[in-house]
């Protein structure tokens, strides 16, 4: 069994969230995604961004909304979102006293015509 407990864990500001990285974890195998676990303070938004990986976010806790280009929806506990690639993106933190957590899931799409190569 590998455990990593959250006061081990050292947490960075990054986009405008308070995040812990879950994977990829040394010593444990390397998926084929990486995860975080990210805060969004009280009444604050993650900075508008866009990369190259898809990206999902589960919400765990508190409430807010979630833009990606221009459309906008409100999110709570048990909401999952994707944001594909390219798309710039913001998450806001509606609640002035709790923070707005989620996980992100995020991976490279692989390229075109290699999905399957070196298999079989």
């Amino acid at each position: 069994m590998y455990v990593r407990t959250e006061t081990g864990d050292r947490q960075i500001r990054k986009n405008g969230c308070d995040i812990r990285q879950l994977y990829p974890w040394e010593g444990v195998v390397v998926p084929p995604w990486n995860s975080t676990l990210c805060s969004i303070r009280p009444l604050e938004s993650s900075t508008e961004h866009r990369h190259a990986t898809d990206e999902t976010f589960i919400f765990t806790s508190g409430s807010g909304t979630v833009r990606i280009g221009a459309e906008s929806r409100p999110v709570e506990p048990g909401d999952v979102i994707y944001v594909p690639n390219g798309n710039d993106h913001v998450v806001t933190n509606g609640s002035g006293t709790e923070a707005l957590t989620f996980v992100s899931i995020y991976w490279l799409q692989p390229e075109p015509g290699s999905e399957g190569a070196g298999h079989g």
